[in-house]
């Protein structure tokens, strides 16, 4: 009888987060509390808006209300000839256009 146990890339992700927050915020509360002056509530101001964007990006990956766009043309840095394979095939396209007998009206 074979057992398996599967975790997904994803569920890890989430354990990391929590994690790093069980941590995190025990120790920033230690560097942030008392707050005496200025420089300290602006400190605190920091690290509350950073926990908040934080929580906010995880939400929003959670829900899928972040668009994945990296690699797309969505992407400002977006150029499929920087990819190895991407500028082969361009550069095979372009062969193939220039072949004798071949016909502008002729279609992939």
């Amino acid at each position: 009888m074979d057992r398996s146990f599967e975790i997904s890339g994803r569920s890890l992700l989430y354990v990391f987060y929590a994690v790093s927050l069980a941590v995190l915020v025990p120790l920033l509360s230690m560097v942030v509390f008392p707050i005496e002056g200025l420089g300290d509530a602006a400190l605190a101001a920091l690290f509350a808006v950073l926990l908040g964007a934080g929580v906010v990006r995880a939400w929003r990956t959670r829900t899928d209300r972040e668009p994945e766009h990296l690699g797309t043309a969505g992407d400002v840095a977006y150029d499929p000839i920087a990819d190895p394979g991407q500028a082969a095939k361009h550069s095979w396209e372009k062969a193939v256009r220039r072949l004798p007998g071949r016909g502008d009206d002729e279609e992939d």
